[in-house]
């Protein structure tokens, strides 16, 4: 698996606990530090800590929802994307029930509908859009369907293309 998508898989987590346990942890940190900045990722930190539970829940599942979308936006889900997702509930901080839950709509269609009214923190758009590109790439190629998903995305989330463009051209440096 692509490092970079290795380390993407564990940004939901480090968001959702304020902690970094290990290697991977501390690269997605960066990662994340990097392509949003320090203080925003500070403050989206400090969000899921004092945020109220459900609230932050709803946010953690539309995210994940999102990851569905685009590793369904070819209407393939191949093995590493599979993977990278499945490790994305793992790492979410959701109780199992709720992981069971989103591991079987993998093979499902989900709406971005009402996606950015769930998530509650206008950073957490940015730092799904790092992810939903890393999850595009994870097969080696972003398909055209793939890169539709993205704009899409990044239209209901409320992020404009020219920063969708530059949260792009800032992963593939």
């Amino acid at each position: 698996m692509d490092n970079a998508l290795a380390i993407a898989e564990r940004w939901l987590g480090i968001l959702s606990t304020g902690m970094l346990v290990g290697a991977d942890d501390e690269a997605a940190a960066k990662l994340l530090a990097t392509v949003l900045g320090g203080p925003v990722l500070n403050g989206l930190r400090q969000w899921f800590q004092t945020a109220d539970p459900e609230v932050a829940r709803q946010a953690r599942i539309a995210a994940v929802e999102a990851c569905i979308a685009i590793v369904r936006a070819d209407r393939t889900v191949g093995d590493t994307e599979r993977e990278a997702v499945e490790n994305i509930i793992m790492h979410s901080g959701l109780d199992e029930e709720t992981q069971a839950s989103l591991q079987k709509h993998i093979d499902s269609d989900v709406s971005l509908d009402g996606l950015a009214s769930r998530l509650a923190q206008p950073a957490l758009a940015e730092a799904l859009l790092v992810l939903a590109w890393q999850l595009a790439k994870a097969d080696g190629r972003v398909q055209d369907a793939e890169a539709g998903v993205y704009g899409q995305l990044a239209d209901k989330l409320g992020v404009t293309p020219k920063r969708a463009s530059e949260l792009r051209t800032l992963l593939s440096k």
